[in-house]
């Protein structure tokens, strides 16, 4: 009886080495070895994969992290925090908090201490500033423990030195293509007022970290900006008080006899009004608002309050009135010259009539003159809406051919210095072109080069790593693939197709480089998974198929004939007798390999059943599925002794073979007969 190989995750890998290569990759980076430390870092994090228990090595690559410009990357390994503090070694304890203290201090020092930490565990729900408290304190916990015992303070002080640490490097990029971080924090020494202006414009950006960023940095709160600022922090830090604060600013407004920012916030109260289920009284706020705005002089106000009356009838189902509110706008926007309000007034009208289905060719030009807009005033992330637009209307028109000639348009004119946002996003709409039409190498630059861009933003999304993954593995450049995929898995867990397609490539990648055993875990983890959401089609069965291909390779035949046999049963399920006879068969030869020859036996009775049981198929499908069972059978009747069934089966399977031009299939069989012929004459 076969046992069925473990599924180890880390693949085998010697631990002590991971554990050297780990303590090279913070001197690697030091020496200016860059390229080298990101080779070192990517294999011990693929051979680190699944390990949650090896804290002092997972701490190691924290620690690179922090000091290399990879904040963000390191952020992902804090989920191992759940299970550090059960860990019984203490060193790695101390180890881990030290580099988790490092990490989220690093983070914080560059504008991020306000993102909260989700995981389910002791730590959910922190913020990053908050966190790095907790992890510092921890730190001292373990390392005063590891004193007591010695009565020194060498833990306590190596510990305080460590999470101190300055950075090795600026930069390391870990893949091809990748960026550095884009700076969020304002610049040094600005007054109160300043940073409000900086918040407000980055508000009108859709750039929403860089405004906190600057409302985080606001300590004094002179009275002439304070009610500026309590709006802003309302819109910012939405909570069960959203309300009230921004009441409490328009009240300020008021006092100060602050007109048009009092109507601007009543329209931007009535929208948070009717989110909050109170949409008879937020209409009517903002309407009235807008209203008034309408009546002004101050066309750049009043075009604004459009924009804000658009979203609450919209949200309404009021589309028409909507449409005539974003029509007033963009009049007073293009009186002005504003590219980034005309370009914001139209993005939205565009993004409502795709909503509607309203004529696509409209649409079009709605978010073709946004785009222009956007880039007329360097505004990424709006203009990347703009495009997304765009490429709505032309797949809803059905003109892919024109979107490709857009996007290509918009890559070869966009401006030095144009919005690097939009020119990644043009090369991820440029990648998912080239795949579809099969150029998989071709896209793939433009995949990296999309999401170094992205990533750069804090913008990287699942569908960034989905598109890299499928472009590496199209290419064949699987070591790669096996760098970027878990990432993509992690990100794809809501999105099962996507998800499992992903999960798919990582396998193959395993299996196309001859690493049987990973190849073979990461297969039987997916036929898993589909079992257990009741997916038991026809990914199910390639995938039990493949794992089962792997077990072959590695020499567990039974297992491999438990799962052919699987496959067979769920392809019999949805009427693919087809696929479930060459099942059998392939489980056939499984059990043969393993030695069981009685178990081989009973499963080419099985497979003898299944053939004859197709019986839809074309006639050379069939014949090659015979040919096939003849060419197994005579294996295992020439194991069993039964030479001339064995040599009357290979000489009908050879002959088959050649009559349906499978000339490789005929050579692999006449070479069995000369065998079995050989052997009945000894």
């Amino acid at each position: 009886m076969e046992v069925e190989p473990r599924r180890e995750d880390a693949g085998g890998t010697d631990g002590a080495e991971i554990t050297r290569l780990c303590r090279t990759l913070i001197p690697l980076a030091a020496a200016g070895k860059h390229a080298e430390a990101a080779s070192t870092y990517r294999w011990v994090s693929r051979a680190s994969t699944g390990a949650p228990h090896r804290y002092g090595d997972h701490a190691l690559r924290l620690e690179f992290c922090a000091l290399t410009g990879n904040e963000h990357t390191g952020f992902d390994l804090l989920s191992l925090l759940d299970g550090v503090g059960d860990h019984p070694d203490a060193d790695d304890r101390l180890e881990f908090f030290v580099a988790a203290a490092l990490l989220t201090r690093r983070l914080t020092e560059t504008g991020y201490g306000e993102i909260r930490f989700v995981l389910n565990g002791p730590y959910d729900g922190l913020s990053l500033r908050l966190l790095h408290r907790r992890m510092r304190a921890a730190a001292f916990v373990e390392a005063e423990e590891l004193d007591e015992s010695d009565r020194t303070t060498y833990f306590t002080d190596y510990a305080e030195r460590k999470m101190a640490a300055k950075p090795v490097a600026e930069f390391v990029p870990l893949l091809p293509s990748a960026l550095p971080r884009v700076p969020i924090l304002p610049p040094p020494d600005l007054s109160a007022e300043e940073l409000v202006v900086r918040a407000e414009i980055h508000n009108q950006r859709c750039e929403a970290e860089k405004a906190r960023a600057c409302l985080v940095a606001i300590d004094a709160v002179p009275e002439a900006i304070a009610p500026r600022l309590a709006e802003l922090r309302a819109i910012f830090f939405q909570g069960a008080d959203t309300e009230e604060r921004l009441r409490l600013a328009a009240a300020g407004f008021r006092r100060e006899g602050d007109e048009t920012r009092f109507l601007l916030n009543q329209c931007w109260l009535g929208l948070w009004l009717v989110f909050d289920d109170q949409a008879e009284s937020g209409v009517a706020l903002t309407t009235v608002a807008a209203a008034r705005l309408r009546a002004g002089t101050d066309d750049r106000a009043a075009a604004w309050g459009e924009h804000w009356l658009a979203h609450v009838l919209s949200g309404q189902g009021r589309t028409p009135e909507a449409y005539e509110a974003l029509r007033r706008g963009a009049e007073r926007a293009r009186e002005v010259g504003d590219p980034l309000l005309l370009g914001t007034l139209l993005c939205l009208e565009a993004s409502l009539r795709n909503g509607d289905g309203e004529d696509p060719v409209v649409t079009l030009e709605l978010a073709q003159e946004a785009t222009d807009a956007f880039i007329l005033g360097n505004v990424g992330e709006k203009a990347v809406e703009a495009v997304e637009q765009a490429r709505i209307a032309y797949e809803r028109a059905g003109s892919l051919e024109e979107l490709d000639v857009f996007v290509e348009q918009l890559l070869s004119s966009l401006p030095m210095g144009g919005p690097e946002r939009l020119r990644g996003h043009l090369r991820q709409l440029r990648a998912v072109s080239l795949i579809g039409t099969g150029r998989f190498t071709d896209a793939v630059d433009d995949a990296y080069a999309s999401l170094g861009i992205a990533a750069s933003r804090g913008k990287d999304t699942a569908e960034h790593w989905y598109v890299l993954v499928t472009a590496l593995h199209g290419a064949g450049r699987y070591d790669e693939v096996l760098d970027v995929a878990p990432r993509g898995i992690d990100l794809l867990a809501g999105l099962p197709d996507w998800g499992h397609r992903c999960r798919w490539m990582y396998a193959d990648a395993y299996r196309a480089l001859g690493e049987s055993s990973r190849a073979f875990n990461e297969y039987a983890a997916l036929a898993e998974i589909l079992e257990e959401a009741g997916d038991t089609g026809h990914s199910y069965i390639s995938v039990s198929m493949a794992a089962a291909e792997q077990l072959d390779l590695l020499g567990y035949g039974a297992n491999a004939a438990d799962f052919y046999a699987r496959a067979a049963d769920a392809a019999l399920a949805i009427g693919g007798g087809y696929v479930a006879a060459t099942c059998r068969n392939a489980a056939t030869l499984s059990r043969l390999r393993s030695g069981d020859l009685d178990a081989a036996l009973t499963a080419l009775d099985a497979a003898e059943t299944a053939v004859q049981a197709v019986q839809a198929e074309a006639a050379p499908a069939r014949e090659h599925l015979i040919a096939q069972l003849d060419h197994v059978a005579a294996h295992v009747l020439s194991a069993a002794g039964r030479v001339r069934e064995a040599a009357r089966r290979a000489l009908r399977a050879a002959e088959t073979f050649h009559r349906i031009g499978e000339a490789d299939s005929a050579r692999d069989v006449d070479l069995l007969l000369e065998q079995i012929l050989l052997g009945e004459q000894t």
